[in-house]
């Protein structure tokens, strides 16, 4: 009983409340009507009523005249805008014949450049089955030379030398390493044999330390670096060289075996291996070709190195 008295007692109150609100609403709105009607009874009123009338039939023939004006000039507008048509008109006309015998030179051009590219392709087409055909015969003479059980020297055609930039001189880096860092997009010329007794593998020998001046400071002084010493370094040679001497000595008999360490990224890592014939330098090139070592595929060219000491650019 105590709670339904409350909530009773509480109803009560809002509705008092509610109806004192609108007693106070109703008295307000009839307070209101009051003072509009004094005001309205004032003689300043009727002069401001007459003079907002007058305000208004301004502002409405100002509106009115301006409409007007800008008719007006809309129309002085498109009567510009007409006799600038026809006058664009006669410059596109003049400009479609211009363009129809501009299109009709350039189709005549274009069957002409057509029978050209023709032409070309035609003569490269010429041109690659010759170069097949004469490597085809290059592949026959170095199968023939290799199975040639006779100490004879290599045909004059396996001892080409090819050149990227025969018009310049020689690239002093390339010719000293055998590599240059900007590759076949170096301006100076870069003479390849076509046959040698030695080979270069590149990036063959790959090992954490030969590394660490190209790795981050962040990551430089991780685990792997700083438990890495110099005697792991020459066992880990070992190993690689144990491995891979069993598999290129198959091939050949082998004169020198040099892995190259350097600081520069482009000449770290490089192995030559020198044969004792031409021979058997080819049949290792051959072989191979298209090989991996450690999940990374084989490169193998010839090398016209001259001198040991100058495959090493750095330390």
């Amino acid at each position: 009983m105590p709670a339904k008295s409350r909530a009773w007692r509480k109803l009560v109150k809002k509705q008092q409340r509610q109806r004192r609100r609108q007693r106070q609403a109703r008295v307000r709105e009839k307070n209101e009507v009051l003072e509009e009607e004094a005001r309205r009874s004032k003689p300043e009123y009727e002069a401001w009523s007459k003079q907002q009338a007058a305000l208004e039939e301004f502002q409405r023939l100002a509106s009115e005249r301006l409409r007007e004006e800008e008719e007006e000039a809309w129309l002085r507008r498109e009567a510009l805008a007409q006799h600038q048509f026809q006058i664009d008109k006669a410059k596109r006309d003049q400009e479609e014949a211009k363009l129809e015998s501009l299109r009709l030179q350039q189709a005549k051009e274009l069957e002409q450049e057509l029978e050209k590219q023709r032409k070309k392709r035609e003569e490269s087409k010429r041109l690659a089955e010759q170069a097949a055909a004469e490597f085809e015969a290059m592949l026959q003479r170095m199968q023939e030379y290799m199975e040639d059980t006779e100490d004879r020297t290599p045909p004059a055609e396996l001892r080409r030398v090819v050149e990227t930039n025969p018009a310049e001189r020689l690239c002093e880096f390339y010719t000293r390493t055998n590599c240059c860092r900007y590759g076949n997009s170096c301006t100076f010329n870069h003479q390849r044999p076509m046959l040698a007794k030695i080979l270069l593998i590149r990036h063959f020998f790959t090992h954490p330390l030969l590394q660490v001046g190209e790795t981050h400071k962040e990551y430089a002084n991780a685990d792997e670096y700083l438990e890495q010493t110099q005697q792991d370094l020459r066992a880990d040679y070992d190993d690689f060289f144990n491995d891979v001497i069993g598999e290129l000595e198959k091939f050949g008999k082998i004169l020198n075996f040099r892995a190259v360490r350097n600081t520069l990224p482009h000449l770290r890592g490089h192995v030559f291996v020198e044969y004792a014939q031409e021979r058997f330098a080819l049949r290792a090139f051959i072989n191979l070709q298209g090989r991996y070592y450690a999940s990374r595929r084989i490169q193998v060219e010839f090398s016209n190195l001259k001198a040991w000491r100058g495959a090493v650019c750095g330390t």
